[in-house]
């Protein structure tokens, strides 16, 4: 693990090199800063493709998808929370946030659950508290609801090598994937996965998923990302929010969350997801028994092939071969990519 950590810095220290030597301006690379900001923060790396930084975020299909006014609980709709209510709570967390307490994010004796005001830490691996980014979920402590928070600046979002092991394999293996541009797929993605449910006799009634929101915050400032030399093309530009919310609905949990050792659990999932054509990551942990219902409720829809930069629709008989792809997959996108498929990356697997 150290020796792979190790190569990824060695790569990181490779892209902070000069753009304007010999031979670099014909590598992919981004230029990124503030809206109406001169300063600019650069990223150069061979690795770099369209799809997931400059189609993952649409603007108009997001705004559909505001809170409205009052929102119901998902277990007793005459229950309900305005929508105010969330955003203010939210806009604490980012104030708590931008504090930097350590304690927030650093489970204690006195602080099990590494909580924050209003808000109880579900996961922070992915999220760099020095530099104010990354993917941070909590789960609201008075409401039945979880956010996931996205925070980039321009400066933290050319240094992919920086928020953790996982993202720096979405990076190499996804085309420049992150946490950030992969939330925008969330809610696009499930939005797809709903209707592929519907249309199916077996999964139709057994499968079931949170409600989800995007929200951006009052004070979140717009990121201009602009490519160059990126799948042949001279420049691509696109903007997008600096820092974002995707809100969901808690699930209650029907007894122990799936278990990788428990064979039927493992079969029923690896099975939804190949209906799916693996569109949502099939790890076990991303599915749950919701209590009352007994469905299978499926809690992470981030577009699993944007994340790992799959080309075609994949099958796999097992996780064994899941997993054994992936890393194959990996150290061949990592190490043995030729030229010709860096040049063409839509034709990589």
């Amino acid at each position: 693990m150290i020796f792979v950590s190790l190569l990824f810095k060695i790569g990181e220290l490779i892209s902070k090199r000069s753009v304007h030597r010999p031979g670099a301006l014909k590598t992919p690379r981004l230029e990124v800063s503030w809206v109406g900001d001169s300063k600019k923060h650069y990223l150069k790396n061979a690795s770099l493709e369209e799809d997931p930084i400059f189609n993952t975020y649409d603007k108009t299909f997001l705004s559909q998808y505001n809170m409205s006014e009052e929102i119901t609980y998902r277990s007793d709709p005459e229950k309900w929370v305005k929508k105010e209510t969330l955003e203010n709570l939210l806009e604490d967390l980012l104030r708590e946030v931008q504090y930097k307490k350590k304690k927030h994010f650093k489970k204690r004796k006195k602080n099990k659950d590494g909580e924050f005001t209003h808000f109880k830490v579900l996961r922070s691996s992915d999220f760099n508290r020095k530099k104010q980014s990354g993917c941070l979920i909590v789960q609201f402590k008075n409401y039945p609801f979880v956010a996931k928070l996205f925070k980039e600046s321009p400066e933290s979002f050319v240094r992919p090598y920086s928020k953790g092991l996982i993202p720096m394999f979405f990076f190499n293996m996804g085309g420049g994937a992150n946490r950030h541009l992969l939330g925008f797929t969330r809610i696009k993605n499930l939005e797809d996965i709903k209707k592929r449910i519907a249309e199916s006799e077996q999964w139709a009634d057994a499968i079931t998923s949170p409600r989800k929101w995007f929200w951006t915050p009052k004070e979140s400032a717009p990121m201009e990302i602009i490519g160059k030399n990126i799948e042949g093309k001279k420049e691509i530009k696109t903007i997008i929010p600096g820092t974002y919310f995707i809100i969901a609905d808690a699930i209650e949990l029907e007894g122990k969350t799936f278990s990788i050792f428990n064979k039927e659990q493992r079969e029923t999932c690896m099975s939804l997801c190949n209906y799916l054509d693996v569109s949502i990551d099939p790890h076990i942990d991303n599915f749950v028994l919701e209590k009352g219902t007994n469905k299978i409720a499926m809690i992470d829809t981030e577009h699993f092939p944007t994340m790992i930069g799959f080309k075609e629709k994949k099958q796999f008989s097992g996780y064994s071969s899941w997993i054994s792809h992936l890393a194959g997959k990996f150290i061949n996108d990592m190490f043995f990519r030729p030229k010709s498929r860096r040049r063409n990356p839509r034709k990589r697997t």
